[in-house]
């Protein structure tokens, strides 16, 4: 087979793939064959709406390119957690059978799993809004950039190149593949599993964490003559299954450092977690509780809800009595010792 007629094929099943994508409702755009990995037409229309048959044909025809998925929400909510060796990919999916999420992953890597140049792409959409682009898992180096990302997302706002693109479009010239599945058969998961499937992979971080310092604002400080309030005490020293347990919320499990809930009258499945991404906030995506969902909410302000019904004054009139207040005693010469 000459070049011509091997370039000419290459085109014929972009433009088949980018047909598929359309079906599945995706939206896509072409990529440079330059090594950039960048796109070849101006793309942020693409984030709102899906490309037509004759902008497939226009970008593809004839033309040596790549493709690339859009994510988010025009996609149907298409969310791709990228795997940036197979060594981290192996790590982790023995980390999804250990935690006992097997059944999960292989659902989602029969409905569409690629070989990328370097590594493993994992599709999947999710009924909930998908943020932005997020680096899940990184390793230190000692030069610049000094962190090598292991494991990342392409969320909305975003692209994934993906197969059959070749050639020159990696800077590796290395082809992406399709390992399982198809476009079409993209695997929908539901908003606790996606929170599983990444409290796992940040379990293979190996950058340390750096405790995140509490915050103290201005008006704090000038509302209480310089001292912290009892708020911000209690965020401090209260654990999460103190203030939910009491109220009929079940721990089902731990992944990592964080924590996973279920809410009162719920028999089975997860409605939130704890500590999600090292916040130590309460992240609630069920609907039927009295807390609002996909929000971060403080230990304090999932107190006051529970036992003071929203009223937060007299929450902190109840944490001064329970003695969430900051000593300004001095520390004698016998306390000090030794």
């Amino acid at each position: 087979m000459n070049e011509s007629s091997s370039g000419s094929i290459r085109t014929f099943t972009l433009y088949q793939t980018a047909l598929a994508a359309i079906r599945a409702g995706i939206s896509f755009i072409p990529i440079l064959a330059d090594g950039t990995k960048s796109p070849a037409i101006r793309w942020k229309d693409f984030q709102q709406k899906l490309p037509t048959v004759r902008d497939a044909k226009t970008w593809f025809s004839g033309k040596n390119r790549g493709i690339a998925f859009i994510t988010g929400q025009v996609s149907g909510g298409l969310e791709m957690l990228d795997f940036d060796a197979h060594g981290i990919y192996e790590r982790f999916a023995e980390r999804m059978h250990q935690e006992g999420f097997a059944a999960l992953l292989e659902r989602i890597e029969q409905g569409y799993k690629e070989l990328s140049p370097k590594g493993i792409h994992l599709y999947y959409r999710c009924s909930s809004a998908v943020e932005g682009n997020k680096k899940i898992a990184q390793r230190l180096i000692q030069g610049p950039p000094y962190a090598l990302s292991l494991i990342e997302t392409r969320g909305e706002g975003g692209y994934s190149i993906g197969a059959p693109s070749s050639g020159a479009v990696h800077p590796s010239g290395r082809p992406y593949r399709v390992q399982s599945g198809s476009l079409e058969t993209i695997q929908r998961i539901q908003p606790e599993d996606r929170l599983l499937l990444l409290s796992v992979a940040r379990t293979l971080d190996e950058v340390p964490l750096v405790g995140r310092p509490v915050s103290r604002s201005r008006a704090d400080v000038q509302q209480n003559a310089g001292k912290r309030l009892p708020g911000t005490i209690f965020n401090e020293r209260a654990t999460w299954p103190e203030i939910l347990e009491p109220h009929g919320w079940i721990r089902v499990r731990s992944i990592g450092k964080e924590d996973f809930w279920r809410r009162p009258g719920k028999e089975w499945g997860i409605s939130a977690t704890t500590n999600y991404e090292g916040s130590d906030y309460l992240y609630v995506f069920s609907t039927s509780t009295l807390f609002e969902s996909r929000v971060g909410i403080s230990k304090f302000a999932a107190y006051t809800f529970l036992e003071h019904a929203g009223d937060f004054s007299a929450a902190t009139k109840a944490l001064v009595a329970q003695g969430y207040v900051e000593d300004d005693r001095q520390p004698s010469v016998r306390e000090c010792s030794p």
